[in-house]
């Protein structure tokens, strides 16, 4: 009897399979001068091998799913977390800040409230409609000038009841709906529908649990809906037959509901006047649920933290588990902060879809971490510190080659480095890198023969208009000398009189104190240069020095710092001052709270046609190109 080959045994691919079954059977004698390919046993192989694939897939994918880390269907990935205590999260719901004000109330006497759940509608920028209900309910009348903020939460309220059956083999209470806010979720039980209801609790830590505890747990079932368990008369309350439970939660779209900049009420006839609507905050925070990668990242995490926040790891496991609408996360001690704060703990946040976190929502971080943390553990949350690129890219490219117009090249490169930076920077711990950039420019297209791209840095900060304050801006790297460019404003001289057109200047000449350090200092203990700034304006075209040494710049380590500075006006009637510097540097590295960001309009491109008239340019001449 023949014997299989042990390397064979592993092949799933079809035609290897058969060819297999075909060497197996052929080493048997009495198939010896068999015609495979012109009989019916030919048939019966292409069966065999097709069964055998088959199988060897499906067994391939259950062993597959069998682990979180290799589960490819979300229902196994959130079943293997359960037995870590892990919930994946569900949708969140977006939420947006409205100020409703009543017009013409000249005769309107008496008060006008606006319940919770009142239906309103969202329009986003595409003309895309959602529905968003009052979260708070408010009350207009004379004394607020019949006006009154609202906090709307985009979904559609749902009241579900369910009686409970203590005959079931699994006491587990589903919601009707997949697309549930586990955030906006209330349950409660009563004896019977005449009975006082009273409210129960979702379980994060079962150390602090009763047998009389009123508490529920809540997990994902396999067709993606919650279920609700209570407890076993020793963690937590038991249920008692035909209690009946009072589920209200929110159902909505998740992300979908973003980016709504218009609102109205649903239904008019409940107003007795006109009104008007301004939007606060347009719509932000809504996600989807979980998804795999996420649930096997955050469940072992979660798991190692304990629910508890002690060390730098626990505080960001805890954010990225209660607050999936952040984007990017950096955590650390207040010993590694400067100056250090001891007993505090800095968290940098990056909300998606927006650059910063309104107060609200640092406050609401806060008081979450306040419960996790330990006692004397402080929590601060700080806003992202980021540094923009501006980009000067000069595209070589094959003019008689490439078919292309000079607006469609620029158009190409210019969304390619804005995906580029949506891929690559735009969060925390993202470098730079300029070479990784000019490749793939360069393989756009195959016609682009070199990139040469010049990189300046700049960083915006908010200026307090007379008042003399102190200013640190760091882009964590070199920046070149005679480069400082930096918006224009008006200062106040000796005298005080107004001077327009003010700008920061780099004077060239080092500050005395670090001189006279540099000077006697071994090159071991060396301290980095810093060089005066000062403030000038233009006299008949000629730069005039209006203050001597407001500030001084270090060019090794790319600090800028101004001492007392205090303008009186700032260009475009702003309080905003960017302030940008030149850099040489292939790798720029941003600080821990540092977020490096490209926008559309800093991405100058310049397409320059090469023609080789002697199809065999050289090298040499090529360089000479470039460095024109």
């Amino acid at each position: 009897m023949a014997k299989i080959p042990p390397e064979n045994i592993n092949e799933l691919d079809f035609n290897e399979i058969r060819d297999n079954f075909l060497s197996f059977v052929k080493n048997n004698s009495e198939f010896k001068n068999y015609d495979f390919e012109a009989s019916g046993l030919n048939f019966l192989v292409d069966l065999l091998s097709y069964n055998t694939q088959y199988t060897g897939f499906y067994l391939n994918q259950v062993a597959s799913e069998m682990f979180l880390d290799t589960a490819q269907k979300r229902k196994n990935a959130v079943s293997h977390a359960k037995q870590m205590g892990y919930t994946a999260n569900s949708k969140k719901a977006a939420i947006a800040d409205i100020t409703f004000r009543l017009t013409n109330t000249q005769n309107l006497s008496g008060t006008i409230t606006i319940p919770r759940y009142t239906l309103f509608y969202g329009k986003n920028s595409v003309g895309e409609v959602y529905p968003f209900m009052s979260w708070n309910t408010v009350t207009l009348h004379q004394s607020n000038q019949f006006t009154a903020e609202l906090n709307l939460i985009q979904g559609q309220f749902v009241k579900q009841q369910i009686t409970i059956n203590n005959l079931l083999l699994e006491k587990k209470y589903k919601l009707e709906s997949p697309d549930v806010d586990l955030d906006n979720l209330d349950i409660y039980i009563k004896k019977d529908r005449f009975a006082k209801r009273e409210q129960y609790k979702q379980v994060y830590d079962i150390t602090l649990l009763n047998k009389e505890s009123k508490v529920f747990y809540i997990e994902q079932d396999y067709d993606q809906k919650y279920q609700i368990i209570f407890g076993d008369g020793v963690l937590g309350r038991e249920a008692e037959n035909n209690e009946i439970i009072e589920a209200e939660y929110i159902i909505t779209t998740g992300s979908k509901g973003n980016g709504c900049v218009t609102f109205d009420i649903a239904d008019r006839a409940i107003l007795p006047t006109t009104y008007v609507i301004v939007t606060k905050q347009f719509s932000s925070q809504g996600t989807e649920e979980e998804n795999i990668e996420t649930i096997r990242h955050n469940s072992r995490r979660l798991f190692l933290s304990q629910n508890r926040s002690v060390t730098e790891r626990d505080t960001e496991v805890q954010i990225l588990r209660y607050f999936p609408f952040i984007d990017s996360l950096a955590v650390w001690g207040g010993e590694k902060n400067t100056p250090p704060m001891y007993g505090t703990v800095y968290c940098a946040v990056k909300p998606k879809n927006r650059g910063l976190l309104t107060i609200d929502e640092k406050e609401f971080i806060i008081s979450r971490l306040e419960q996790l943390n330990v006692i004397t553990i402080v929590p601060k949350i700080v806003d992202p510190e980021y540094i923009y690129l501006k980009l000067d890219a000069r595209v070589i490219y094959n003019s008689v080659h490439l078919n292309m117009s000079q607006l469609e090249v620029i158009d190409l490169v210019k969304n390619k480095t804005i995906t580029y930076a949506k891929e690559k920077l735009l969060k925390f711990n993202r470098s730079f890198q300029l070479a990784n950039l000019t490749n793939e420019i360069n393989d756009l297209n195959e016609y682009f023969m070199g990139t040469t791209v010049k990189v300046r840095v700049y960083q915006k900060r908010d200026i307090r208009i007379g008042v003399g304050k102190y200013y640190n801006i760091d882009f964590n790297g070199k920046i070149d000398k005679e480069t400082l460019v930096t918006t224009q404003f008006v200062y106040n001289d000796a005298k005080g009189n107004p001077i327009s057109n003010c700008y920061l200047k780099e004077s060239g000449e080092k500050v005395e104190e670090e001189a006279e350090l540099s000077r006697y200092a071994t090159k071991a203990v060396r301290k980095s240069e810093k060089y005066n700034i000062d403030i000038a304006f233009d006299l008949n075209g000629t730069p005039k020095i209006l203050y001597k040494g407001i500030g001084k710049v270090d060019y090794e380590s790319g600090i800028l710092e101004l001492e007392g500075f205090s303008p009186v006006f700032v260009q475009n009637n702003s309080t905003e001052m960017i302030f940008e510097f030149g850099t040489s540097e292939y790798l720029l590295v941003p600080k821990k709270d540092q977020i490096f960001s490209i926008t559309i309009d800093d991405v100058i491109v310049d397409p320059r046609p090469f023609v080789d008239k002697l199809a065999t340019s050289s090298s040499l001449e090529k360089a000479s190109l470039f460095d024109s």
